[in-house]
């Protein structure tokens, strides 16, 4: 059984485990691939940071960033050990219910271009891209 919980600073370096797993097929192919790891413990003390755990594993991440009346989901990792079993649809539903009780009117969030699954998921589940700037694309998805 998977279960979600706001992370704890005792959480960041498995945080950071699961993010490496989670991006390590992606980042062999996209060499411009930003940096996905560093700041968690920062993450984890100022901003909105969920973990999914099956068992004592935890499986699953999610990083939210308040600013005004937008939620931004900064990162999103699931360990591709435990793909498919719908951990990263019960993040992104659990982000979408903090931006309800925060009043937010949209989510925003940004992507690599190369990451072209994860771009056809987010447009599948309502989002919207606005804008590509390099290998930098924004999605838009409103409340």
């Amino acid at each position: 059984m998977i279960a979600l919980r706001p992370a704890k600073s005792d959480d960041v370096t498995a945080i950071e485990s699961c993010l490496t797993a989670a991006y390590a097929q992606a980042r062999a192919q996209l060499p411009d691939l930003p940096d996905v790891t560093g700041g968690i413990a920062g993450d984890v003390a100022d901003n909105l940071v969920f973990v999914a755990e099956k068992g004592t594993a935890l499986v699953g991440v999610i990083i939210l960033v308040v600013r005004r009346d937008v939620l931004l989901i900064a990162n999103l990792g699931v360990d591709p050990a435990y793909a498919g079993q719908g951990i990263g649809g019960r993040l992104l539903s659990l982000a979408r219910n903090e931006a309800g009780k925060m009043h937010c009117r949209e989510m925003h969030l940004r992507t690599h271009a190369g990451l072209t699954a994860t771009r056809a998921m987010y447009l599948h589940l309502g989002w919207q891209e606005t804008q590509q700037t390099g290998n930098v694309v924004s999605m838009v998805k409103p409340l």
